[in-house]
């Protein structure tokens, strides 16, 4: 698969690092609306192309990552689409329900595939741990709670602070709530949310109670206060935890008072997702099983929530 990657910021760094290890990807070269940014990138990452971004919607490639500010995505995603580009794009993708839904009806209208990336879905960790969940590992679960608090140091003029497309809930929450859906396998209802947004300004700290079914959930998100990063399942009979837990291979967990290790290949935090997208494409598949358009809409269920909860 011939893939470009749009956007030239310090992710777009951590993703081409990652391709270079899959080898059903061919990463060709980079996109920017700054060129001579995009020529350093793909000098850096042995790339043989680089321009803008219609430089390689006209040319011949088959896939882009789109890993440019979060306000562009949709114009960004949608222009892709309508040129026959499948698409990988940041998380968080999009900011609507209705946003979401077009550009996934374009892809399959177009025999392309559009994904949200999502990587800690497709760690070999969390595939384990959601086994562990389903074999009844830790017994019946009771609880779990997703945390992501760390303080991103962003400058006021940061898409991050934008009220649509920006917050915490929405950048750091893609991966709390994103992970416990996945290992849950259900959509959960929002029971209380609270949040720092203002009228004008995006929310820098959140957090909010879900329930999953008879299971409770909890997520605390910030990009403004260092703090917790831990994946935790509660089960009757032990617990399952897992610290920087979308990039990690490590984890532990305890069955009746005694401890065990969780040591799972983890080759990079990149890499499992790019394989799998780049088997969506190879299969022509317009969705992934996995971070499916259902996928990404339970997500903003609760990430892009105005507040309201269930009570």
């Amino acid at each position: 698969m011939k893939l470009a990657i749009f956007g030239c910021g310090n992710i777009a760094k951590r993703i081409a690092a990652s391709c270079l290890k899959v080898e059903e990807i061919d990463l060709v070269g980079f996109a920017s609306k700054d060129i001579e940014k995009a020529k350093a990138y793909a000098k850096t990452y042995g790339c043989r192309d680089f321009g803008d971004y219609d430089h390689f919607l006209n040319g011949d490639i088959d896939a882009v990552y789109v890993a440019t500010y979060n306000p562009s995505h949709y114009e960004l995603i949608r222009t892709c689409l309508e040129y026959h580009k499948s698409v990988i794009c940041e998380k968080p993708m999009l900011s609507t329900e209705e946003e979401t839904r077009k550009l996934f009806e374009l892809a399959e209208r177009n025999g392309v595939t559009l994904m949200e990336a999502l990587k800690s879905v497709f760690l070999p960790l969390n595939i384990r741990i959601r086994q562990m969940i389903k074999d009844g590992t830790i017994g019946e679960i009771r609880e779990v709670y997703a945390a992501f608090m760390r303080c991103g140091h962003h400058p006021e003029t940061h898409w991050i602070n934008e009220k649509k497309t920006g917050g915490a809930l929405k950048d750091l929450g893609s991966y709390t709530v994103g992970t416990l859906n996945y290992l849950m396998n259900l959509r959960p209802e929002l029971v209380y949310l609270e949040t720092d947004a203002t009228a004008d300004r995006a929310d820098t700290t959140a957090y909010a109670d879900l329930r999953y079914g008879n299971v409770k959930g909890r997520i605390a998100v910030s990009n403004r206060l260092d703090g917790d990063t831990t994946l935790i399942i509660t089960g009757s009979k032990g617990i399952i935890q897992a610290d920087n837990f979308w990039k990690t291979g490590r984890g532990f967990y305890t069955v009746n008072n005694e401890r065990y290790e969780l040591d799972e290949e983890c080759i990079s935090d990149f890499y499992y997702e790019l394989k799998h997208f780049a088997g969506l494409v190879d299969q022509k598949n317009a969705q992934s099983p996995v971070m499916s358009m259902q996928a990404s809409l339970d997500i903003l269920h609760i990430t892009a929530s105005d507040g309201e909860a269930n009570e």
